[in-house]
């Protein structure tokens, strides 16, 4: 959600003319995420999101696209995509595709307002969207799976700078480590595989959307409930009534099995290892200003994977109440 492609005036109306969507009275840019260009546009049918991706393929599209489908036929709360007239549920232009979202109602929680009660719905919502897609017959491979991180942490090892090699060999063991606790077996099916504070919309203290389907993918469940709990339990240190009331709310939407709770650990390591990685790639390096990209330090999830390395995957068990 970062501003790579500036976009021309005339490219919002052509958006607006190909969707029905009036006249364009408005357009703000969205200096958010690693990958995409994102808008806010205000138009005579009101106010819609418009992405604008050089990274997603058009069956990267097909999918996300079906996969809402899927979701809003289910009453499951996620975003609703429109689609142009023609064969495709989205437009090439600019080099590259433009997808339009119906603009979602609600607020995004900060960390300061996170609470047992908050992440007790987060859980719940998040074992509902895993046993919804258990009857979602698309498939697509984990874009960023473990073979994927290992190039970057190569790439990274290469670099000049000491601190960033040093990270960069650092996580490789961490990797492995993640790797060794793989259990196999578990249940697979769409997970979400980005589950961020920034991609939850509550309305008041209900979730009232989760959105970004854009990284779903089919892995394992368990690993979405790792990166989940990672992203909204660390709080300079993993907080244990944070973490237990999540799992206790997806829990009650979806039991865990016995070998989902040993796999736990590995999925955070991954996960942990994997954005720590993808933070220094996008955001560390890049060469974009505050006013277009929105900086995240990849030191927070360096402080996960170092946190989770230490206290393994009985300490992990523990602190979670699983």
């Amino acid at each position: 959600m970062a501003v790579y492609t500036t976009l021309p005036p005339e490219a919002f109306t052509h958006v607006a003319g190909a969707y029905g969507l009036g006249t364009v009275r408005g357009m703000t840019p969205i200096p958010q995420g690693s990958i995409n260009t994102n808008h806010r546009l205000e138009t005579d049918a009101g106010r819609v999101f418009v992405r604008h991706t050089t990274v997603r393929s058009p069956d990267d599209l097909r999918f996300e696209a079906a996969l809402l489908e899927h979701l809003a036929r289910a009453h499951f709360p996620a975003p609703v995509l429109l689609v142009p007239a023609g064969p495709t549920p989205f437009l090439e232009m600019h080099g590259g595709r433009i997808s339009v979202f119906k603009w979602l109602p609600g607020e995004e929680f900060t960390r300061a307002q996170l609470t047992p009660d908050v992440l007790e719905r987060l859980g719940a919502e998040l074992g509902k969207l895993h046993r919804t897609t258990q009857s979602f017959g698309g498939t697509r491979d984990n874009p960023y799976g473990p073979e994927v991180v290992k190039g970057w942490l190569e790439g990274l090892r290469q670099r000049p700078e000491p601190e960033l090699a040093a990270v960069a060999g650092e996580l490789e063991g961490l990797l492995a480590r993640a790797e060794a606790e793989h259990q196999g077996l578990e249940p697979r099916g769409v997970i979400h595989a980005d589950l961020f504070l920034d991609n939850v919309k509550w309305l008041g203290d209900r979730v009232g959307a989760f959105f970004d389907f854009e990284m779903a993918c089919v892995d394992a469940y368990t690993r979405d409930v790792a990166i989940t709990l990672n992203a909204w339990c660390f709080d300079g240190g993993y907080q244990p009534a944070l973490c237990q009331a999540f799992l206790r709310g997806y829990q009650d939407a979806r039991p865990l099995a016995e070998v989902e709770k040993a796999a736990l650990f590995g999925h955070a390591l991954y996960g942990a290892v994997r954005f720590t990685t993808s933070r220094i790639r996008d955001y560390h390096l890049s060469t974009l200003g505050a006013d277009k990209l929105a900086p995240k330090d990849y030191r927070t999830y360096l402080s996960r994977a170092r946190a989770l390395g230490s206290m393994g995957p009985d300490g992990l068990r523990a602190l979670v109440g699983v």
